[in-house]
C-alpha cells in the first residue's frame, strides 16, 4: 500500500491511498476530499497505519500557462515516513 500527498497552491494537501487494485482519495465526514494543512497532519490522521512508500507531488500550473505541455511526474518524490 502507498500514500500519494499533493501539495496545492493555496496551501493545502489532498492524500490518497493505492493498493494492488485502486487508488482512493480520503474523505471528510462531508464526503468531500479531506483537506489537510500540512503533512504532519496528515501524519496524525493516519497514525495506525503503514505504507511500502509516499510519495509528495507539487501540483502547479505553471508548465500550462507559459504554453508547455505539464509532466505529471517532474514534480513527484518519495519522501521519508516514519
Amino acid at each position: 500500500m502507498n500514500l500519494h500527498i499533493e501539495s496545492f497552491e493555496g496551501g493545502f494537501y489532498l492524500a490518497s491511498i493505492e493498493d494492488e487494485n485502486r487508488t482512493w482519495y480520503l474523505y471528510d465526514e462531508q464526503n468531500h476530499p479531506k483537506k489537510f494543512n500540512c503533512i504532519n497532519e496528515i501524519k496524525s490522521f493516519l497514525d495506525n497505519e503503514r505504507f511500502e512508500k509516499v510519495w509528495l507531488k507539487q501540483n502547479t500550473p505553471y508548465d500550462e500557462m507559459c504554453g508547455m505541455t505539464p509532466d505529471p511526474e517532474a514534480l513527484k518524490m518519495e519522501i521519508e515516513w516514519h
